[in-house]
Formats: structure tokens, C-alpha cells, sequence
């Protein structure tokens, strides 16, 4: 099968639970329901064997024929200033056979996780459509792992006269040719003022800001964990505002938890809780600082934490929570 561009829905929180933005008109499904399918595509929660099963509208489009195919993918999405962004790519994407996507759903309903689609639906206002009897191509037509998965960061915005520019159709195209042109620079002002919108700063800082429960299920899991490894008197839950903390006898180590699509994400938006929370406004209170996240790690990320120590030396790492196994990885 060809590398394929796959048009997602526009998502403020990591495509991870549906957040409502109503952005799209006319007849797609978003419009008509308030949720896109794919807006569970990097909850890395619901495993199924090290895989992460999701769904692409426009895989939809080719399941009778390229079932059992590998590809491919980098997605994209439509902004509500009518941008067009590269959001990731996801190599060695696998279109699923029906008995196995059957199996998918099957497991969904058993685990909770449809009931949980269901309410997180209904959370944002949505209408659950077709998830109140699915059948198992609505809840997933692709699968991946996520250290398969990279995404862009900062995302580039298409410019030029691409096909995904010029087509905004959830259409799986073919990937030929050259990338998009794109343009990772700071949006261009006119005139003499520099200022944003007052509505780009709003949307900007409520991106990533919906409460996730995934948040919470963590902290409490790294928190039992914690106690079972070094005892209850050694473990503060939420002490000074810090997500989690432990007191050893030759230091005390901060946990922030960050559910973000990458670790890079992660690691950048807990940096400055975690250094305020040790040592402002004259203090240290930690010997360590740990950034707990279930978006998998990357080279660069290992080689960007040892240069922080090495040059700064702050005690800053990484920690990737697996929650098929139940366990978090020794930091990096």
C-alpha cells in the first residue's frame, strides 16, 4: 500500500479524549456530532498487547482492499484559523483484518473503555451517534506502536499548493512526491502591531489545559507504587501542590505527571512547575526532579535531559509509565 495523508479532526489535547471544539461545518461527522472517532488516537491507556488500535476516517475509505497492508501515515488537521498542520507520522501502520478489529471492539467493551468513549462524549456536549451500537470499523481500522509514532513539535503549517491544501476532504492521499512546504516560523503580523488576536491567545492557552482522567488514574497507580516500594510514610500525595513526592534518606525526589502526546511535550510544560515547586522563592526542597508521562521516550529526548544535567546541573528526568504493564521505567 502507498504512504497516505489522513486528514484528523482538530483537537486541543493531544488527540487523547474528545474536547468539543466545534470548528467544522456543513455534513462531516465532527459537524454533525461533536467528536471525531480519532480523537482517542494517542490514549495510550487502551493497549491491546503492545499495540495501539485507533481509527482514521480516511482508512475507512480503504479497509475492503488494503486490509492486512502496512503503511505509512502522516497526519494533519484543519486549525480554526484555517491553517493547515503536520501533526506526526506514524510508521509502519497496519490496516487490520475484520476478525482482528472485531476482537478490538470485543476487548473495548470488556475493559470499560466503550462506556468510558461514551461519556467523554457526552462530557463535551457531543451526540454518541454510532458508538451506541459500534460496529468494530467505528472504533478502530488502524494499529500501532507508539515508540512508531513521531510527532511534530512545533507543528509545521502547510503553505503553498498542496494536495492537502487544496483538498480539505478526509481522503486518504497518496503521499507522492516532496513533504508539503511549510512554514515553522511565528505567525506574521500586519502593519505596525505586534499583538496576537485576543481570541488566538484564548484558544492557545486553553490547548492542552482539558482535564484529563488519565492524569489522575496515573497519579494514583505511580502513588500505590510508590508506598508498596518505599513505605507509606515516605510518599506525599499532592504536598505543596506537587503531584507527587518522596521522602528518602538521602534525598527528596518531585514526580510531575504530564498526559502529552510526546515526552518532549511533556518534559518542556512540567520544567518550570517542577523548579518552582523545589526551589522558589529561596529553597531546595528537592534532589531530584522526575517528569512522569506515557508517551514513550526518544533518543533525543535522553541526549536533551543528560545535557540539561550536564550543563545546568538541575536533576531533571524522565519517566515512561507503561499502563498495559502497570509499571514506569527507570528514569532517564
Amino acid at each position: 500500500m502507498d504512504n497516505r495523508f489522513c486528514r484528523i479532526c482538530w483537537n486541543t489535547s493531544g488527540w487523547r479524549i474528545p474536547t468539543g471544539d466545534r470548528i467544522e461545518f456543513g455534513k462531516s461527522y465532527v459537524a454533525k456530532y461533536g467528536f471525531g472517532h480519532e480523537e482517542w488516537l494517542f490514549n495510550y491507556e487502551w493497549m491491546i498487547d503492545g499495540f495501539r488500535y485507533g481509527f482514521l476516517q480516511p482508512i475507512g475509505k480503504l479497509l475492503q482492499t488494503h486490509a492486512g497492508h502496512q503503511c505509512s501515515i502522516t497526519l494533519y488537521t484543519l486549525t480554526p484559523e484555517k491553517q493547515i498542520l503536520l501533526i506526526g507520522t506514524l510508521t509502519d501502520a497496519y490496516i487490520p483484518e475484520l476478525n482482528e478489529l472485531q476482537n478490538v471492539l470485543d476487548t473495548y467493551r470488556a475493559q470499560g473503555w466503550l462506556d468510558q468513549m461514551r461519556e467523554q462524549v457526552r462530557n463535551v456536549g457531543g451526540d454518541i451517534g454510532d458508538l451506541e451500537n459500534p460496529s468494530c470499523q467505528n472504533i478502530a481500522n488502524i494499529r500501532f506502536r507508539p515508540e512508531d509514532v513521531t510527532v511534530f513539535d512545533p507543528r509545521p503549517r502547510v503553505i503553498g499548493g498542496h494536495t492537502i491544501v487544496n483538498n480539505l476532504r478526509y481522503q486518504p492521499f497518496k503521499w507522492i512526491g516532496n513533504f508539503p512546504d511549510t512554514d515553522i516560523q511565528p505567525p506574521q503580523y500586519e502593519g505596525n502591531d505586534p499583538r496576537r488576536s485576543e481570541h488566538e491567545r484564548t484558544r492557545a492557552a486553553q490547548e492542552g489545559s482539558a482535564i484529563d482522567p488519565r492524569h489522575t488514574k496515573l497519579q494514583n497507580l505511580l502513588w500505590k507504587h510508590l508506598r508498596d516500594t518505599h513505605g507509606p510514610e515516605r510518599v506525599h500525595y499532592e504536598k505543596n501542590y506537587v503531584d507527587l513526592s518522596l521522602s528518602l534518606p538521602d534525598k527528596n525526589v518531585f514526580f510531575e505527571i504530564k498526559m502529552e502526546s510526546s515526552a518532549k511535550r511533556c518534559i518542556r510544560l512540567a520544567f518550570g512547575q517542577l523548579l518552582e515547586y523545589s526551589h522558589y522563592p529561596n529553597v531546595d526542597l528537592a534532589q531530584r526532579l522526575v517528569v512522569v508521562g506515557d508517551a514513550p521516550v526518544t533518543d533525543d529526548d535522553k541526549t536533551y535531559l543528560v545535557h540539561l544535567r550536564e550543563t545546568y546541573n538541575i536533576p531533571i528526568y524522565y519517566s515512561h509509565f507503561l499502563w498495559e504493564k502497570n509499571e514506569l521505567s527507570p528514569p532517564y
